[in-house]
């Protein structure tokens, strides 16, 4: 005899029940409109609190780098007023000795030039703007290397240049950049021993760059001097405003580029200008730092 088999049947919900049902969900999905609604508001506010803060840390960075730079340009300046108003003195009572009071003349003409030499490199930091135009590399690396023929004397120092490609082209207000690659060979050669070479080693990158590394034969830098190394005013020389690293970084990102420093590993340092090799006739902007003043950090 064949067992009956009983059907099961599904669980069936009344009306009263589906309603109470359909009114518990209409009423989670209210409080979690209102929930998003909520989180919405808030990440707006919290958007502008943090562009708020952003601002206020950033007038405060502009501010302090304002205070940095006013204290040095007013030491930088000081030293040679001070000096100034010392043979101004000396020379009212030279007046009878034509040979002491033009020695001192000299000596107020020095301060007078080490003044304009901060005035010049500080003005370097206000740009006024000039046009890129496409120049050759070479062209403004050899012109920087004449313009460093007396630094290289004074060094004994060679410069040997090597290019994978001669005729490559960068955008470039040709004056300011020449003054950059003039303050990194001679630093190169100022910190290497006599009889040195400074390697300018000049290559075409596949991303629309070229890299130019400046490198000497010296002992290299601490990371400490690394960190400051384009600080305005910080300079390991003992003469010299601490501007002319401040001025190289700030017109090669002028140009678009970039400007670091990095030790070799085979000893000596070594700065790499990344440039981009894009861009043609009047289409951007640099800074017009008063480039046929040269000084090195």
């Amino acid at each position: 005899m064949t067992p009956e088999v009983q059907g099961s049947t599904s669980p069936t919900l009344g009306t009263d029940e589906l309603s109470s049902v359909l009114r518990d969900y209409m009423e989670v999905t209210q409080r979690l409109q209102k929930t998003h609604e909520t989180l919405q508001h808030e990440v707006v506010r919290l958007r502008k609190e943090v562009q708020s803060k952003d601002r206020e840390l950033e007038r405060k960075r502009r501010l302090a780098s304002l205070g940095e730079l006013a204290a040095g340009v007013a030491h930088e300046v000081r030293n040679p007023l001070g000096a100034i108003q010392l043979y101004s003195g000396l020379l009212r009572g030279q007046l009878d000795n034509p040979g002491s009071a033009l020695e001192l003349i000299e000596k107020i003409n020095a301060g007078i030039r080490a003044i304009e030499c901060v005035v010049q490199d500080t003005l370097a930091l206000a740009p006024r703007g000039g046009n890129l135009e496409r120049r050759s590399l070479r062209a403004i690396i050899d012109s920087a290397c004449d313009a460093c023929r007396a630094t290289l004397e004074d060094c004994r120092a060679r410069v040997e240049q090597r290019y994978d490609d001669p005729e490559v082209e960068v955008p470039a207000d040709a004056a300011a950049l020449q003054r950059v690659f003039v303050n990194l060979i001679a630093n190169a050669a100022q910190a290497a021993p006599t009889d040195t070479t400074v390697v300018i080693q000049v290559g075409v990158a596949c991303d629309g760059q070229v890299e130019a590394r400046v490198t000497d034969e010296g002992p290299g830098l601490s990371d400490e001097i690394i960190e400051k190394l384009f600080d305005p005013f910080y300079t390991t020389k003992e003469h010299g405003t601490g501007l002319g690293l401040t001025i190289a970084h700030r017109l090669v990102e002028a140009h678009g580029g970039n400007l670091a420093a990095r030790n070799r590993p085979g000893g000596g340092a070594e700065f790499v200008v990344v440039l981009p090799v894009s861009g043609g006739k009047n289409e951007e902007r640099v800074p017009d730092t008063g480039a046929g003043q040269h000084s090195a950090a």
